[in-house]
């Protein structure tokens, strides 16, 4: 495993512990309605997906710079349609969490987006030197 993706999985590891505690102290401190049960499975999915998607853009730059931002916007496309596919079929089969649901899955679409682009322009700094 190469020196990138270990610096990666500490860095996510530690955002996600710091998102988790954030989520959770505010489960406790809002109304119950307003809360997805789901919360925590999101978490686990951002995480997991966003590893993946890290690894995979690693491996597909490893030589060929040029490749990356093919890379990337196929992944870009996929991550979005998988997630508004996971999104639709949350809400069909569980309409009274819907909208926690939605919520919870866009505040944590924006925060992992956010990690992700900040990682993703720290690898292609680090390339260009």
């Amino acid at each position: 495993m190469n020196q990138d993706f270990k610096l990666y999985l500490r860095n996510i590891i530690i955002f996600t512990v710091l998102l988790a505690v954030i989520q959770f102290v505010l489960s406790i401190s809002i109304p119950t309605h307003l809360v997805s049960k789901t919360w925590p499975l999101i978490i686990f999915f951002f995480v997991g997906f966003s590893i993946i998607m890290h690894r995979f853009l690693l491996k597909s730059t490893d030589g060929r710079p040029q490749k990356f931002i093919f890379s990337f916007m196929i992944l870009t496309t996929i991550k979005i349609l998988l997630y508004l596919g996971i999104i639709l079929m949350y809400v069909l089969l569980n309409k009274p969490d819907a909208v926690a649901f939605i919520a919870a899955f866009f505040l944590n679409y924006f925060l992992f987006t956010a990690f992700e682009i900040s990682a993703v322009l720290k690898f292609l700094r680090q390339t260009k030197d």
